[in-house]
C-alpha cells in the first residue's frame, strides 16, 4: 500500500458491521440495509459482507443534520 492509499484508508476510518451502525442510529439492521439500497448510506463490499466506514457514517449524519434540500 502506498502513501496515497494509506492516507485514504485512515481518512475513511474503521469499517463497521451493519449491526454496529444500526445500534448507533437506534434503528434495526434491516433499516440500515434499506438505507444502503436507497443510496442514503455508503458502504464497502468485503467479500459477501457489507461494511460502513466511519467516514461514510459521519457523512450520512452530516447530510441528515442539514435536512433535505429546499425546493425553490
Amino acid at each position: 500500500m502506498d502513501d496515497d492509499e494509506s492516507s485514504a484508508a485512515e481518512a475513511a476510518g474503521r469499517l463497521r458491521d451493519l449491526d454496529t451502525i444500526a445500534r448507533r442510529l437506534n434503528v434495526t439492521t434491516k433499516t440500515v440495509r434499506r438505507m444502503i439500497v436507497r443510496g442514503e448510506l455508503g458502504y464497502h463490499q468485503v467479500g459477501r459482507l457489507k461494511r460502513v466506514s466511519d467516514g461514510q457514517y459521519l457523512e450520512y449524519l452530516t447530510r441528515i443534520k442539514r435536512g433535505p434540500p429546499s425546493s425553490r
